[in-house]
């Protein structure tokens, strides 16, 4: 290492100047604030800006974790997801993100991927091993990871909330720090070798469904270029379009009766781990972030027409089906044959396949189609195969379904698409090594131009939505394919349209 490189990385930003650390060749810059701590009087408050501070700020410490609940350890969301090797420090005063950049240099003009984590809103932070971005940036781009707001903290509404609100809005908390974070990035990302006009938005389960949600919003739609979003969506739910004010205001007050019927100032004194142990809560159309619906956006080609690459995995309801979804398939024409239910095996077979493809599949797939038929904007599909070689003596509960194996699970694919097998200690193979280079080249070229094609990879035409679309299929060999299970989804989107 030369005496250049022996200094830390530094940054100079509008709140100050930042001094980082060297991961080899890629500088790394933790825990720095976008927004000011949303506690006291700030909770449930849209985010405001982060004081700036004297001096050089140490960013050598990723921030706290949003307070949350955990996964229990025996699940395959646990071991995939958060089982790090740094213990897991949370607090309320949460609004932080990352920065790993090949060239932190404002001449650099770096195309950026900022990185939404999932989690269900409940769970999950930017900071997870599983999100580490030193092997995307060391393909020429600079990754932003960042936290937000959870659970009730991150998405309660309530009437006396909207009350208090200029605009008569509530909910919502985490989309806007989200919003928060990607102004951050467009205002400082130069500092880093970034280009604030080239930011893709980029993540997968709650965090797809938030970048879905946040492309229809009108807050949002210059703060980014392009779109990524992997294994959920905003739109074609199964659970129907997002709730309304009236009803999400309705939900709120019926949450906080649990708490001895507090008002608002008086949950505002009620400690933040309590209130996100109770209820489970997503975003809703509430006035400010989302004027309107997102399905209806979509419906009419008003989101932002940005190219967008989204997909999903092969066995996608295997962490959610039950046998209770094996005994309830839904009835009625061209059910019976695309999800039969004959003897007790193909039932249970039946139940995850209709978990993961009412509540993930049909959604992106309705995504893509609809933002291709809307817009005209270049989209990509893939579907994801390839099994992850789990340890044998894992500490793995049987799946809910009583099925032998999770198979090519939800999130399964998060490993190979950032390039970090290496964060878990699997028996991975030279067939999964070769994989997660094909397909993190492919997510930075996408980054870099809009088009994942090129490099190793077959053609990759874009997705058209008619039956016979193409797809990328990425699993023990990658090869292009076509939509699976097409007739399943249109049934679907004919039972989910009546919601």
């Amino acid at each position: 290492m030369t005496a250049l490189a022996a200094l830390p990385p530094r940054a100079t930003t509008a709140p100050g100047r930042l001094a980082g650390e060297w991961n080899r060749e890629i500088a790394v810059f933790r825990g720095i604030p976008f927004a000011a701590p949303p506690v006291g009087e700030l909770r449930w408050r849209p985010p405001r800006r982060a004081a700036g501070w004297d001096g050089e700020r140490r960013a050598y410490d990723f921030g706290p974790a949003p307070l949350q609940p955990q996964p229990p350890r025996d699940s395959i969301m646990y071991h995939t997801n958060f089982a790090d090797r740094r213990a897991l420090v949370m607090s309320e005063d949460c609004l932080y993100l990352n920065v790993w950049t090949p060239e932190p240099s404002p001449a650099a003009g770096l195309p950026v991927m900022v990185w939404v984590h999932g989690g269900g809103n409940r769970y999950g932070h930017g900071s997870q091993d599983i999100h580490d971005g030193s092997s995307m940036a060391r393909r020429g781009i600079v990754v932003v990871t960042l936290n937000h707001r959870l659970g009730a903290l991150g998405f309660l509404a309530h009437p006396q909330l909207a009350a208090e609100d200029g605009l008569g809005a509530s909910g919502n908390y985490g989309l806007l720090d989200i919003t928060a974070a990607l102004t951050w990035v467009r205002e400082n990302i130069s500092a880093f070798g970034g280009a604030p006009a080239k930011i893709t938005l980029a993540g997968n389960s709650a965090g797809a469904a938030n970048i879905c949600h946040l492309m229809a919003s009108p807050t949002a739609r210059s703060l980014f270029r392009a779109a990524i979003g992997q294994s959920a969506s905003g739109v074609g739910r199964a659970e129907g379009r997002l709730p309304d004010q009236a009803d999400a205001q309705k939900r709120g007050s019926r949450w906080a009766g649990e708490f001895g019927g507090r008002d608002i100032a008086g949950l505002r004194r009620v400690s933040g781990i309590e209130l996100v142990l109770k209820g489970h809560f997503g975003p809703v159309t509430d006035g400010r972030v989302l004027t309107e619906a997102t399905d209806d956006v979509f419906d009419t080609g008003r989101q932002h027409p940005v190219p967008l690459l989204a997909g999903t995995n092969l066995d996608e309801g295997s962490v959610y089906a039950t046998p209770a979804a094996s005994r309830e398939l839904p009835a009625g024409p061209g059910f019976d044959g695309l999800y039969p239910a004959g003897d007790d095996g193909q039932a249970r077979r039946s139940g995850r396949r209709f978990t993961g493809e009412s509540r993930f599949v049909h959604p992106v797939w309705h995504w893509a189609r609809n933002h291709r038929r809307t817009t005209g904007a270049p989209t990509w599909m893939y579907r994801f195969t390839r099994r992850p070689p789990l340890p044998p003596a894992l500490d793995l509960a049987a799946p809910p379904d009583g099925l032998p194996d999770y198979g090519v699970h939800h999130t399964a694919e998060l490993p190979y698409v950032l390039d970090n097998l290496d964060q878990r200690p699997w028996p991975w193979q030279d067939t999964d090594r070769r994989l997660a280079a094909v397909m993190a080249d492919a997510w930075a070229r996408f980054v870099i131009s809009g088009d994942p094609g090129g490099g190793t990879l077959p053609g990759w035409p874009v997705f058209t939505g008619a039956d016979d679309a193409p797809v990328m299929v990425f699993g023990d060999t990658v090869e292009a394919g076509t939509t699976d299970r097409v007739e399943a989804m249109h049934l679907l989107g004919r039972a989910f349209r009546s919601l």
